[in-house]
C-alpha cells in the first residue's frame, strides 16, 4: 500500500512474494514421513520419535470426517508413546487404530503412500 501511495511500481513485490512464502515453507511441501530400515518418522517437529516397523501390526486407509487417514495398529504389548498422531482423532470416528496421519493432500497419492508403508512391512 505504501508503494502505491509513493507512486512506485509493484510489480517486484508481486514476483517475490510467493518467492519468499516458497523459501519461508521450506520448499513446496514439508516431509511428513522419513523412512529408514528402523522405522518411520512422522515429521511433526524436530522431535519426533521413531516408530519402528517391528511394533506395527498393520495398517490401513480410513475415511475419517472426509479425510483420507494412513492409520496404523500396533502389535499387543507394544508401549504406546506419550502422543500418536491421530490417535486421539481416529478413536472418536469409533475406528480401532492407534494413530495415523492424513494423507488425501500430500504430493503422492494415499494409495502409493499405504504401497511404501506395506512395502517395509513386509521386509
Amino acid at each position: 500500500m505504501l508503494l502505491l501511495l509513493a507512486g512506485r511500481s509493484i510489480g517486484w513485490a508481486a514476483i517475490a512474494a510467493p518467492l519468499v512464502g516458497f523459501f519461508a515453507m521450506r520448499g513446496p511441501v514439508r516431509p511428513r514421513f522419513e523412512f529408514s530400515d528402523d522405522g518411520v518418522i512422522f515429521r511433526r517437529s524436530g522431535k519426533s520419535p521413531l516408530l519402528p516397523w517391528d511394533e506395527i501390526a498393520a495398517v490401513a486407509l480410513v475415511k475419517a470426517g472426509g479425510r483420507t487417514v494412513l492409520a496404523y495398529r500396533l502389535k499387543p504389548g507394544v508401549a504406546v508413546m506419550k502422543r500418536h498422531p491421530g490417535a486421539g482423532f481416529l478413536r472418536a470416528k469409533g475406528l480401532d487404530f492407534d494413530g495415523g496421519y492424513f494423507v488425501d493432500q500430500m504430493t503422492a497419492s494415499p494409495q502409493e503412500i499405504l504401497d511404501v508403508f506395506q512395502q517395509h512391512l513386509g521386509r
